[in-house]
């Protein structure tokens, strides 16, 4: 059993480290050799509120802060039986719960800025919609849903990879999802996490 869960950590590890090695870079250089970091940077003046990763698949916060966006997550695990809760226990790593989805806050973002962060997320293995009231069939508060690929993931995250790998939205009556699609090699990259694991 402990050899089974190493291996299943060396797995993500190596899945994250591959992702990130062909993923564009997190900071761009400018002309002058300075560096840029984007807009949703946790240097970058905005009033959050504390993050909350709890619970969060430990290879998925680790792709989250090499892209700089962990300070803005605001849910991660949560075992309510709210109606519409995805965030529950997908499986335990080394003796711990985890879910591998997880809630960003899109707070002080621009439309064309989320587009971007969705890019980002999906080069390091997320599938990822922005929620916005009454849009793409979402009611409720604007926020950026993702659910990491590089675990194994209940039934309903599953469907909801699968879903985005198919352009749609991850929601109930899986519509074509409008506000912005990723490419076919986003596409690609994040079959093939997910692949790995379900």
């Amino acid at each position: 059993m402990m050899k089974r869960r190493r291996i299943t950590a060396n797995l993500v590890l190596v899945s994250i480290l591959a992702f990130a090695l062909a993923a564009p870079s997190f900071a761009s250089v400018t002309p002058a050799g300075q560096t840029q970091r984007f807009p949703w940077a946790p240097e970058l003046p905005c009033n959050l509120n504390p993050a909350r990763p709890q619970g969060l698949h430990p290879g998925a916060l680790q792709a989250m802060q090499m892209i700089g966006v962990a300070h803005r997550i605001t849910q991660a695990m949560n075992n309510t039986s709210a109606r519409r809760n995805v965030h529950q226990t997908d499986g335990t790593l080394n003796g711990h719960a985890y879910s591998g989805a997880v809630d960003i806050s899109v707070r002080c973002l621009t439309a064309a800025q989320i587009k971007m962060l969705l890019s980002r997320l999906a080069d390091v293995g997320f599938a990822a919609w922005y929620r916005k009231d009454g849009q793409d069939d979402w009611s409720g508060p604007p926020h950026i849903h993702a659910v990491w690929a590089g675990c194994n993931l209940k039934p309903v995250l599953q469907r909801q990879v699968e879903s985005w790998i198919d352009g749609r939205n991850g929601l109930g009556g899986d519509q074509p999802y409008q506000f912005w699609q990723a490419t076919t090699a986003m596409k690609d990259k994040v079959r093939t996490l997910y692949r790995m694991f379900n």
